[in-house]
């Protein structure tokens, strides 16, 4: 299983957090610290604690266009999986002009 961490934000409220997303849950929001250390020690923990005899396959972003650019990313690999072909422009012309004369 593939685990992608965020960095360290600053939440609305004030405090720290970080997200984690997987393909099986999605994303689960971190919970907020009061002070930015103890948010990064949580992120180190979770790091190390994924990597320590997990098959996981544990990704740590250090910018929020990392993290989300991952995310989409291995979303779309998930959904290639399953997805049907889009039809090409002469089908999709073809639909219209049947449709709307």
């Amino acid at each position: 299983m593939q685990i992608v961490l965020g960095p360290v934000l600053t939440t609305r409220k004030g405090g720290y957090a970080f997200d984690c997303w997987t393909p099986e849950k999605g994303l689960s929001r971190g919970y907020a610290y009061c002070r930015i250390e103890e948010a990064h020690y949580a992120r180190n923990v979770e790091i190390r604690s994924r990597n320590n005899g997990s098959s996981d396959q544990t990704i740590a972003c250090s910018t929020v266009d990392e993290f989300v650019r991952l995310t989409f990313d291995l979303r779309g690999r998930q959904q290639r999986a399953w997805a049907t072909p889009l039809p090409n422009a002469e089908e999709e012309r073809g639909t219209i002009e049947a449709v709307y004369g």
